[in-house]
This record gives structure tokens, C-alpha cells and sequence, in this order.
């Protein structure tokens, strides 16, 4: 039996994942629904997956999939309904894939409605949004004491798990005794001189920066993949340097919000960092717009869904651009979840945008 897999409290979309769900063949299920974070509703939810797989598997059974195959074929989602911890650290939505060797399960920031799609492909569009943090931020609250992620919206903001990532300067790996503190001091001819001191000084540089090399590289590894939010940093101003050197990420902005976040909530960094990053989010989506005018223009531009599957099954399709028209959930699979992950597969780009022009609700820009 294949096991899920599954991963954190918010999950990871990357594009390895778009790629290999929108790649599948059936027969495929799609199950989407909402999730709680806490309180009675959370106990609702193995009930409500019980009842989804039950009408998912029922379909299989009538499209002709034996009832023995049908049900082993489930299996790994019924068993999420025995795993108590899952439910109890989920956020919004929930999305479940099922097909011969592969089980998936995405915990969404987003709401889901409940629904099953039972298909020769899986429903892969309701994923972009969250892979590519439609019309989302994300903040990271960094001190000595804490560290903090949070996605945010103009309108929401929520904590997530931070993965590997240490929780603190002392959760930092390979931390088991402070060692001598240095202390900086001008020296003659303006160099630089350091001065040990013993456990209780200032924490030193060099333990500072193992502790940034190891919160950057949890963080990388939590946005890996197709994630283009943009990031900002909520932390004293002389720390985004350090950090700066260390993440890959490349989506960390130039401004920040300065200070210590040790006892700011969620709602007020999101408030403070709205107007640094709602430029950056208009400006993105105004650039993808003007692109896909121009390569309009130039005859690499394509707006017929028809053509885009065709030249996304080729590897010819630089850019897919989805609006959250195309996105949801309700409509069944078809040829545009493949385009997701042939695009995916050949190193494309994923775009959503509110809008295309024409009205259209997908397009695509081309490299040949």
C-alpha cells in the first residue's frame, strides 16, 4: 500500500509537486475540503473525510474500478481519519490525491469547499494559488529569542510552522555551552579588535551567525519551489544584513520592519508591513500583465487553452498564467491540470493573476 506523505502544519507546494500530480494518470481523486485550527469543529473533520472517500470510492466502483482496488487505492487518505495530531494541526483546507502509487495530502492556508472529483487526472489548478502565494506575503519575525513566520493577505494573517528552522539562538543545533564572548572595540588605525569576555557577556558574532545560517536555511527549505512571495523581515536593523547573506531566498525585501517583534503580534507586523510590501505585489502583477501583452504582440503569446496544452506538452510554455478563475476547485480536471504540470516538468514559470486582458481566464507566454 502506498503511504501518504505529508509534511508540516501549512504545507509546501513545490514545483516537484505540481509535476508529479499534474503528470499523473488515473484513475485519479481529487478530494478537497475545509479544515479547523482548533476547538469542537476539528473533530468533524475525520468524520467529513470518511464521508468524501466514501462517495470517491462509490464513483470509482461505477466507473469500473474493481471494489477491491478502488478501496486500497484509498486507503493511505482513509487512514488520516485514525491521526488525531493531523487534525489537530491543520489550517483552512485540505486537499487530498489518490492514484495507483501516489497519496497526497496539502494543508492549505486557504478555505476549501467539499468536493470530489474522481477523473483520469487530478485537479491541479486549486494548487497554484497556494504554490506561488497568490496575492500573499510572508513575514519573518527574527530575534535571539524567537523566531516567527507568518503568511499574510491585506486582510488575514496567520502563524505558521516554521520547519527546521530553529525556534531560538538556544534551539540552534549543535548549541551545548556559550562560548568566551567577544565584544567590539575601534583599535588604532581603525581596524577592528575583539575582546573575550566570559559567559554572561554579549552573545558573539560568530554564534549569531550559526544561528542565521541555520533560520536561513530551514526557511529555504520551507519556501523551496515555485514560492515567489514577497518576504519581509521583522527584526532589529542590524540583523537583515545577516540574514540577507545567508537565505536564498530571493524574495527578501530591501525594507524592514525595524525593531524587536518579540512582542508583536501577527496583526500588527501585518499592518506594518503592508505598506512595504503592497507595492511590490502591484508591481509584479502589472510586469506579468505588460509581458503577456507584449508577447501577444510578437506572436508568443497564446490565449486559447487548446494551444497552451499543446505547446505546454512540448515544453514550449515559458509562462502559464492563471486567473483565479481557472483556479477553482469546483471545475473538473482536464487538460489544463496536465499544462500545470508539463510546465512544471520543463522549468516553466506559474502566474495568477485577478485578470487577463479580453477577459481571457488563462494565457501563456512561449519560448518558441
Amino acid at each position: 500500500m502506498t503511504s501518504i506523505q505529508r509534511t508540516r502544519n501549512i504545507d509546501p507546494i513545490t514545483a516537484a509537486d505540481l509535476e508529479s500530480l499534474g503528470t499523473a494518470s488515473g484513475p485519479a481523486v481529487s478530494v478537497f475540503m475545509p479544515t479547523h485550527r482548533g476547538g469542537p469543529e476539528t473533530r468533524q473533520g475525520p468524520l467529513r473525510l470518511r464521508s468524501l472517500l466514501d462517495r470517491a470510492q462509490a464513483e470509482l466502483v461505477t466507473r469500473g474500478t474493481p471494489a477491491e482496488v478502488a478501496a486500497e487505492l484509498l486507503a493511505p487518505l482513509r487512514e488520516l481519519g485514525n491521526e488525531d495530531p493531523f487534525w489537530q494541526h491543520t489550517a483552512h483546507g485540505l486537499a487530498l490525491y489518490a492514484a495507483p502509487g501516489i497519496a497526497r495530502a496539502f494543508r492549505l492556508s486557504t478555505e476549501m469547499p467539499e468536493l470530489v472529483h474522481v477523473s483520469d487526472s487530478f485537479a491541479v489548478r486549486p494548487l497554484v494559488p497556494s504554490a506561488v502565494g497568490d496575492g500573499e506575503f510572508l513575514i519573518l519575525a527574527l530575534s535571539q529569542n524567537s523566531v516567527r513566520l507568518f503568511e499574510a493577505t491585506r486582510g488575514s494573517v496567520h502563524e505558521r510552522d516554521i520547519g527546521t528552522a530553529p525556534a531560538s539562538m538556544e534551539d540552534a543545533e549543535g548549541r551545548t555551552e556559550r562560548e568566551p564572548q567577544l565584544q567590539h572595540q575601534a583599535a588604532a588605525g581603525g581596524t577592528a579588535a575583539f575582546h573575550g569576555h566570559g559567559a554572561g557577556g554579549e552573545v558573539d558574532r560568530v554564534m549569531l551567525q550559526k544561528f542565521f545560517r541555520q533560520v536561513a536555511a530551514g526557511i529555504d527549505e520551507l519556501l523551496a519551489g515555485p514560492d515567489r512571495r514577497p518576504l519581509v523581515l521583522a527584526a532589529v536593523a542590524e540583523h537583515h544584513p545577516m540574514l540577507r547573506e545567508e537565505l536564498s531566498y530571493p524574495h527578501l525585501l530591501d525594507d524592514v520592519v525595524a525593531g524587536n517583534p518579540d512582542h508583536a503580534s501577527g496583526a500588527e507586523l501585518q499592518e506594518k508591513a503592508w505598506p512595504i510590501v503592497q507595492p511590490v505585489l502591484g508591481a509584479d502583477a502589472a510586469a506579468a500583465t505588460e509581458r503577456f501583452g507584449e508577447a501577444l504582440g510578437t506572436g508568443l503569446g497564446v490565449s486559447d487553452p487548446r494551444e497552451i496544452v499543446t505547446a505546454a506538452s512540448e515544453g514550449r510554455v515559458e509562462t502559464l498564467i492563471l486567473t483565479g478563475a481557472a483556479c477553482r476547485p469546483e471545475d473538473q480536471p482536464g487538460d489544463l491540470d496536465d499544462a500545470v504540470g508539463h510546465t512544471c516538468a520543463t522549468s516553466g514559470r506559474l502566474v495568477v493573476l485577478e485578470a487577463l486582458p479580453h477577459g481571457n481566464s488563462v494565457g501563456a507566454i512561449l519560448r518558441y
